[in-house]
């Protein structure tokens, strides 16, 4: 029996914004009335709460991997009992993705129907400005339509709150996995500041923005919002284009093997085959002798488990294990009958014996994050970049039961498999693979398409 792994994502801009929540809002909003704003009777939304829990109480394999479950539990007690007046959508929704952030499980989600997001999206004005977190909390404008507001400029405060401040209160309403932080900012900085904002401050009139031009200088300005559509930057470098299987040979000896998903089912529908890619590949850098291998996993959200292995089996010499435990609420002890993963992995005839390196990024998840961590508690790679958005020590993923809610039409969707991954004890718990070399792009280095960690990389590569 085989468990894909694949995480929840949504197609289009709008991937991480029904991952947005909150459960106050500011009476000092304006917010146009729409069925937004239409109150929903508290019986009828308790019974969906209710069953929210029911539904992870029946499948979510560990609720409390990460948290204990009385403060789990005192959590989501709290959260029902606010529901103690009229709510609308947006408040309701958020309450349920606050739970869901407390989780802490990256593989959980509960969301507003894509249509809703859709036409919140189109019929409510939000802030105007293109939002990027670099490295932590510093705020900067990725792109702007108006002549105050130079790219690159530094945003200091809006409505006279702190940028650090918004940034943690943000990020309080994310979930990932255990206390990784990068998969957050990540969907931060995938147009989810712009909904989230408006979810918790509110829409509103107009905006006073305090910030620092790239060139040193302050300003005091104010800014009207805009509609979504209106916010748009220039198509940067992601990779979004391109084919999910690549490989490049960057100067003498060395290799830059790109992996943008392990989903089985989108690289066949690139017309790619993985385990015929991965043969031609390790054959090729065989026969050109190649010393040093950069694996790019950034932006690799997961995919099929066998794949994450497979592509392992390649850098190894040694038979190896892969997963250490599956467990379900059904069946809690799982064989290598019921999947491959449990079974002792061979390697591969074509096995490279070089240096390896792998870049990495908070949207490294799922099986992406499994294969790093099997090469990272193996010591079998150098790891350049961001902490990965996927657990080092596993995660809770497998077969998703979706339910929708009835009354307010939320969906929620709840993995059913919990993943050990067979890696030497981690140095922090609930933390993702942690780089030898952190790296973190800067605005500059967006606004330039400047690519600072694969540089390092290829200057490890080269013995610099």
């Amino acid at each position: 029996m085989h468990f894909p792994k694949t995480p929840i994502r949504w197609a289009g801009t709008l991937i991480a914004l029904t991952m947005l929540f909150t459960i106050t809002i500011a009476c000092s909003q304006v917010a146009p009335q729409t069925d937004f704003d239409q109150p929903l009777n508290a019986s009828l939304l308790r019974e969906d709460f209710q069953a929210f829990r029911k539904a992870l109480a029946e499948n979510h394999p560990d609720m409390y991997r990460y948290r204990s479950r009385e403060s789990l539990n005192r959590l989501l007690d709290s959260c029902e009992a606010a529901i103690d007046g009229p709510m609308t959508l947006i408040e309701f929704g958020n309450l349920v993705r606050l739970a869901v952030s407390a989780l802490e499980c990256g593989h959980t989600s509960g969301s507003l129907p894509g249509e809703i997001m859709e036409r919140y999206a189109a019929s409510v004005p939000m802030f105007p400005l293109k939002v990027w977190f670099s490295g932590g909390d510093h705020a900067f404008v990725l792109c702007s339509r108006s002549e105050n507001v130079p790219a690159g400029a530094e945003i200091l405060s809006i409505d006279g709150v702190s940028m650090a401040q918004i940034h943690r209160r943000l990020m309080q309403y994310l979930p990932s996995d255990g206390k990784i932080q990068t998969k957050k900012n990540a969907t931060l900085n995938n147009d989810a500041f712009l909904f989230l904002y408006n979810f918790i401050y509110g829409p509103k009139t107009t905006y006073n923005v305090k910030l620092v031009t790239p060139e040193g200088r302050s300003r005091d300005i104010v800014l009207e919002p805009t509609r979504f559509e209106n916010t748009g930057c220039p198509a940067y470098k992601t990779g979004s284009g391109a084919r999910p299987l690549d490989i490049t040979y960057p100067g003498q000896s060395r290799a830059l093997l790109t992996i943008r998903t392990f989903s089985k089912q989108r690289i066949m529908n690139a017309g790619q085959d993985f385990p015929a890619f991965l043969e031609t590949t390790f054959n090729a850098l065989r026969q050109k002798q190649v010393e040093n291998l950069i694996i790019d996993l950034r932006g690799n959200g997961g995919g099929d488990d066998v794949y994450g292995a497979l592509l392992y089996s390649y850098l190894t010499g040694e038979p190896f294990r892969y997963f250490s435990d599956l467990r379900s609420l059904s069946k809690p002890v799982m064989t290598p009958d019921d999947h491959p993963g449990l079974a002792v992995q061979q390697p591969s005839g074509l096995h490279f014996q070089g240096n390896v390196y792998v870049l990495t990024d908070g949207r490294t998840f799922s099986t992406a994050a499994d294969f790093c961590a099997i090469a990272k508690s193996n010591a079998r790679a150098v790891f350049i970049g961001e902490e990965t958005g996927g657990g080092y020590e596993g995660n809770n993923s497998g077969g998703t039961v979706r339910v929708n809610l009835a009354h307010s039409g939320i969906q929620v969707a709840v993995p059913t498999i919990r993943y050990s991954n067979a890696v030497k004890p981690a140095r922090e718990p609930g933390r993702g693979i942690l780089p030898e070399y952190p790296v973190v792009p800067s605005i500059s280095d967006i606004l330039a398409e400047r690519d600072p960690q694969l540089q390092k990389a290829l200057d490890l590569a080269a013995g610099k």
